[in-house]
């Protein structure tokens, strides 16, 4: 009897196992055909959905073996069946999850997605996941007869006695929660802290905002921390950014020629570098007559902040080069000292 049994559970789990492949190569076929329709979703759901179902069926065959047969171990009310329907519920909320961030990715990457605020659309696909797991624990708890009304009313009695030992956690969650809610900043924007450091937002977490420097370093600050200080945002409300130069020159100078040559050697600059074309009209302004020289700004527009250093770097080099060419002068500073 007990050899038909364990026959009979083999060749359930076998059958099951081979069913997990022909469930793959359907998905292949599937995946081949979803290849050709205008959308990408059907693909990289499919795709994210292959090794989860693979393992269902195979934990779904070790299951169903043990159910008619009575196979396996059992240790005070806790035995291969439990441990089995555990898996499967998990593998089922691993497998949700899983296709619910597919699709948030997608979306995010899709046009349509570029007017929604990046860090709400973050926040709210971690949210989904923490949900799906958090009924997968209450499907596991009430299958083990543990009644979730009770606990959770426990759960609130001592909510406040928590709540006093985790004041910086709370208050760093809300800080959080405020960052989303008040869409000034986004995941992906180019910040400058209080302090000067100037860095791309990477991500906000319930505990603390993570943002990568130039030199490829990550910082991580907390957010009752980061909500507290002054931010500086270069992508709110738009990416383009001014930034200048200052020169000098001889008062002997033609100010129209320093004028035309100083936006022309801007405007190579910023076709060099493929600057938008929209933003190509430099701004000279003469500001001050100082002792030696008279003074002037060069401003121009570029598409984002982080170029700012290379742009600079360029300008200078072309004003100088073109100053020279003109015969401009670039005087040092000195003083006339007059003895009697």
């Amino acid at each position: 009897m007990l050899e038909n049994k364990l026959i009979a559970s083999i060749l359930i789990i076998i059958a099951f196992w081979l069913g997990s492949y022909a469930v793959t190569f359907l998905l292949s076929i599937f995946e081949k055909l979803a290849s050709r329709t205008k959308t990408s979703l059907d693909d990289k759901l499919i795709r994210a959905g292959k090794l989860p179902i693979r393992y269902l069926a195979i934990v779904l065959g070790l299951y169903y073996a043990d159910q008619y047969y009575g196979l396996g171990w059992n240790y005070r009310g806790f035995g291969t069946r439990e441990a089995l329907y555990v898996l499967v519920i998990l593998i089922v909320g691993f497998t949700i999850s899983r296709l619910f961030k597919t699709f948030f990715e997608w979306y995010a990457d899709k046009e349509r997605a570029k007017k929604i605020n990046k860090t709400m659309f973050v926040f709210i696909r971690k949210m989904v996941s923490v949900t799906v797991y958090a009924v997968v624990l209450i499907f596991i708890l009430g299958h083990f007869g543990i009644e979730i009304g009770p606990l959770l009313a426990g759960l609130g009695i001592a909510g406040l006695a928590i709540a006093l030992g985790l004041q910086e956690t709370l208050a760093n969650l809300f800080a959080a929660l405020f960052l989303v809610m008040d869409k000034s900043i986004n995941i992906g924007d180019w910040i400058q802290l209080e302090d000067g450091t100037k860095a791309y937002l990477d991500d906000i977490s319930w505990r603390s905002v993570r943002i990568r420097t130039l030199g490829n370093n990550t910082v991580i600050v907390p957010n009752s921390v980061f909500v507290g200080q002054k931010i500086s945002s270069y992508d709110y409300p738009e990416q383009s950014f001014y930034t200048s130069i200052n020169a000098g020159v001889a008062y002997g100078s033609d100010l129209e020629q320093v004028e035309r040559v100083s936006v022309q050697a801007a405007k190579n600059v910023l076709k060099k570098e493929k600057v938008k074309a929209e933003y190509n009209e430099p701004i000279v302004r003469f500001k001050e007559l100082a002792d030696s020289s008279i003074n002037l700004i060069i401003i121009v527009k570029i598409d984002h902040v982080k170029d700012e250093g290379k742009i600079k770097h360029e300008l200078i080099k072309e004003i100088v080069k073109e100053f020279r060419r003109k015969k401009i002068e670039i005087p040092f500073p000195q003083r006339v000292v007059h003895r009697s």
